[in-house]
């Protein structure tokens, strides 16, 4: 009996562990246009609302401009305008996500923010044979949604390929 009950809370220590182990990350879901994307959260510095952005002449048409972030400029990017491969307008709202760069000052345009998610980092299916250029890293399946996942150094990459930086 005791050796029963030894085994079964040998069991439990184990299915404990592999929890600890889980690899857990959290993702921001939010809408371009109608359309919902992900990013991880630890690549956004920033949610910024109800800021000007001051436009920028002989531009790509994704560079919308720049935004002021306590003094310092950030490019930003309509993502609608690279996804979609063509001139798509920016969302109306003034909603911009200031990414996590440390080389870099890059905000894109979104329309909303629907919610913050933990998951596994293996729940994240990834494209095969993607290199840092793709502008998507996979999906991540959430309920009956498969919801492509953005990848921000995609931007900067476009941007100084464009610009004659890179």
């Amino acid at each position: 009996m005791n050796e029963e009950i030894v085994k079964e809370i040998a069991s439990i220590e184990r299915k404990e562990d592999l929890q600890v182990e889980k690899n857990m990350t959290t993702w921001l879901v939010f809408l371009i246009g109608q359309k919902k994307y992900a990013m991880r959260s630890s690549d956004v510095l920033e949610i910024v609302r109800d800021v000007a952005v001051y436009k920028l002449p002989f531009m790509p048409t994704y560079i919308e401009g720049v935004i002021n972030r306590r003094g310092d400029p950030f490019t930003v990017v309509n993502p609608l305008a690279v996804i979609e491969s063509s001139d798509k307008k920016p969302p109306e709202e003034p909603l911009f996500l200031v990414l996590k760069r440390d080389d870099d000052q890059l905000s894109i345009h979104i329309s909303d923010i629907l919610f913050f998610t933990e998951m596994e980092e293996s729940d994240l299916n990834l494209i095969p044979n993607s290199d840092e250029d793709g502008f998507f890293l996979g999906t991540l399946g959430y309920g009956h949604d498969e919801i492509p996942v953005l990848n921000p150094n995609s931007f900067e990459v476009l941007i100084r390929k464009d610009l004659g930086s890179a």
